[in-house]
């Protein structure tokens, strides 16, 4: 058990009784006459929400409140208690004033670093133990290091470790007195961590038991300091109070992140995910989870600093070179927005990754690093650069004109589907959205531009479909400013939003986009199937689509979810077998074509889908079978086209369908020139099963209205024989 849990344990009734009794002295029951938001209850009370939302949580912890999602609700409301009016005793105070108390004096200071150094040391040796098993790591960089039970741990385990240990001046006082017995092996830097010199050098970057203590904007900092200072190939580990996922527990975590709330300014207890996202947008990668067997109620975070990083350091300073001289060229061109302000280009973490690799492998053909290098750091940049800051028409008018979302019905109703969706799979979207509600989002965008700018690939590339031959085309369509944009514009925004966070784990890049397409559809399905009369899909889309939804039906909606947006390691929701030959086929794929995009071949969905299926660890689902052969259906009724240089998908009745259950495909004729082979969709393996079984090879299916696609696929996943109903033909072949 870790220092505080045994805290915990000692005190639990007090801690307990201090929380019922803050509650009772603010007003938070009788404002939970029926369940509501924590920002609806602060609002009552007159209160901030951030120190509130660490109280109504450790009620609930203690069963005194019930939280159903993002709604608290009183349970069993014990009458109130009588507590000393000191520390915990002032927690109203405290909530009230959105003011933290002062820690205590130095006295008091050295006894607590004296303490955390002896209770401390059984979680230090086992994390000492797992650093050593990572790879031969000598020079430790111990940031926040205390009175020295990290780096005592460190360098009693091995003789030729070195350490650096950095607090402020009165705590390196005391380390120097733990550590004395190591004589030069231990060396120390007074100071703030993020003021001082650091160097760049050291094989591990420790920052155990500091990120609570510090609001998250320092705790990404500090993890992008600590990257900073190891060397290619080295790690930063985080070791800290473990939160769960949503916030559900344990309640050693919950009543520690109240414990920040009372005693610093911006402190809390982090779910893995968010210290996740703050190493990977650090440049981290191959990042994990551990736990400790020492200390049951914390977390280790573990992040390696690649071998390509000076690559990927060299790409960012060429990026934002770029991004200042598209600037510049735009003002001297008079083509610059008044109202245009400088924004810092950054790539998100899967692609500078990816990226980075290709540009550093010397087995590259120079030419083709030459191409990869100027599309990701010259040509696509500055049409980002001149499509949210340039004055060209029809860009301006389209991404800065102020919304109103009460004209956006489409787009609303999109967000607000994205946004159920990662509720039904158990995601705060807060992370990978930036929002903790679609109205939230919603309220945060005052112009397409904005809104976009906040996306996966919002501060490097241009939007999709937001090119000057699309962007004419929506305009050329005769609708008001916010139809054109609720008509052609939605479903390019959930293409970029079902990217999610710009630092999270990630699948090969030609899977990532696969998720997102399936993702989009899944939310939007005019992202792929449009409306009659209408031709605002993306185009394509369904060969993307088809494999995402592949690796849905085989792992799960749930688990991909949670892998997609970084609310989980990927090698927590997938078997790592799948991840393995993932990972070889698309380095395989990339190295045979050699593509600008690093994604696989679009139209040959075969592969992936196949590898998704032999690994896939779900079981029968006739419903999710059944969407999926509607889904392969609606893909064969696409009409593709180009109009003056823009990528138009309309719905159109197709020719014969064939539903092949020996190869288990769908497939028709070709739809038109644009296409370069006809459409095929993969049929599930158990309708394709069925059909064999009843003595069904495969199926012709004619059809004479996209209404009846929904019955005439509940018929194919029926093995129905030889039918004619309103809207379809199905007739065996």
């Amino acid at each position: 058990m870790d220092v505080f849990g045994g805290a915990l344990s000692a005190g639990g009734d007090f801690f307990r009784d201090a929380a019922v009794a803050a509650a009772h002295e603010l007003g938070v029951f009788a404002a939970l006459g029926q369940p509501r938001t924590v920002g609806d209850v602060a609002t009552e009370i007159g209160v901030g929400a951030r120190r509130l939302r660490r109280l109504l949580d450790v009620l609930v912890s203690f069963d005194v409140l019930a939280r159903i999602r993002d709604r608290y609700a009183a349970a069993h409301v014990p009458e109130r208690p009588v507590v000393p009016p000191a520390g915990w005793g002032v927690l109203a105070n405290v909530i009230r004033s959105d003011n933290p108390l002062a820690l205590g004096d130095t006295v008091t200071t050295q006894r607590m670093h004296e303490h955390l150094v002896s209770a401390g040391a059984p979680a230090a040796a086992e994390l000492v133990t797992i650093i050593a098993g990572l790879a031969p790591l000598r020079r430790l960089l111990d940031l926040g290091g205390g009175a020295g039970a990290y780096t005592r741990a460190w360098l009693a385990a091995r003789s030729d470790a070195t350490a650096t240990l950095v607090d402020v001046p009165d705590v390196v006082a005391l380390a120097r007195d733990t550590l004395a017995p190591f004589g030069d092996r231990a060396a120390f830097i007074a100071g703030d961590m993020r003021a001082v010199q650091l160097g760049e050098s050291y094989d591990v970057a420790l920052l155990a038991n500091v990120l609570h203590l510090h609001d998250e904007s320092i705790g990404a900092a500090l993890c992008e300091l600590a990257a900073k200072a190891i060397a290619p190939g080295g790690v930063v580990v985080v070791k800290d109070l473990r939160m769960d996922e949503g916030r559900a527990g344990p309640r050693e975590g919950l009543v520690f992140a109240l414990n920040m709330a009372l005693y610093t300014p911006g402190g809390d207890v982090y779910e893995s995910s968010r210290i996740r996202s703050w190493l990977i947008a650090a440049g981290l990668v191959d990042v994990e989870e551990r736990r400790l067997a020492t200390s049951p109620d914390a977390i280790v975070v573990i992040g390696r600093k690649p071998a390509e990083d000076a690559t990927a350091r060299e790409l960012d300073s060429e990026l934002s070179r770029i991004g200042k001289i598209a600037w510049r060229d735009l003002e001297a061109e008079g083509r610059l927005r008044a109202d245009a302000h400088p924004r810092r280009l950054a790539y998100p973490a899967p692609l500078r990754r990816v990226l980075a690799r290709a540009v550093a492998d010397d087995s590259d053909d120079i030419a083709d690093n030459a191409d990869i290098r100027r599309h990701y750091t010259e040509i696509m940049p500055r049409m980002r650069v001149t499509q949210i800051c340039g004055t060209d028409e029809p860009a301006a008018t389209l991404m800065h004109s102020p919304l109103d979302w009460a004209r956006l019905p489409r787009m609303s109703a999109a967000l607000d589907r994205l946004f159920a969706l990662l509720v039904e799979c158990g995601v705060d979207a807060e992370l990978p959205l930036g929002a903790a509600s679609a109205a939230e989002l919603r309220a945060s965008a005052p112009t397409f531009g904005e809104l976009y700018m906040r996306t996966h690939y919002g501060a490097c590339m241009p939007l999709l479909y937001g090119y000057p031959a699309d962007l004419a085309y929506f305009m050329s369509r005769g609708l008001e400013l916010h139809a054109t944009i609720d008509r052609y514009l939605t479903a390019p925004l959930v293409h970029e939003l079902c990217h999610f966070g710009r630092y999270r784990d990630a699948l090969p890049m030609h899977l990532d986009e696969c998720v997102a397409g399936y993702l989009g559809v899944r939310v939007w399905p005019e992202f792929a199937y449009p409306q009659s009369g209408h031709d605002d899909a993306i185009y394509a889309s369904p060969w993307l689509a088809q494999v995402g939804q592949a690796v849905v039906r085989a792992f799960g909606l749930g688990a991909v979810v949670r892998g997609h947006t970084g609310h989980s390691l990927w090698s927590a929701v997938l078997p790592s077998a799948f991840l393995d030959a993932a990972m070889r086929q698309a380095a395989d794929d990339w190295r045979a074509r050699r593509t600008l995009h690093f994604l696989s071949d679009t139209f040959a969905p075969g592969p992936w889908v196949e590898l998704a299926l032999r690994h896939a660890t779900t079981g029968d689902d006739p419903a999710f079978d059944r969407r999926i052969v509607k889904d392969a259906l609606r893909a064969m009724c696409l009409d593709n086209l180009q109009v003056a240089g823009s990528f138009r998908t309309r719905s159109r009745m197709p020719g014969t369908i064939t539903i092949d259950a020996v190869a288990r495909t769908v497939t028709t004729a070709y739809q038109s020139a644009v296409d370069p082979l006809p459409p095929s969709y993969w049929l599930p393996p158990a309708v394709a099963a069925r059909l064999v079984a009843n003595g069904i090879a495969a199926y012709s299916l004619e059809l004479s209205d996209l209404g009846a696609i929904p019955e005439a696929a509940t018929a194919i996943c029926e093995a129905a024989k030889n039918c004619e109903r309103a809207g379809f033909a199905l007739v065996i072949r």
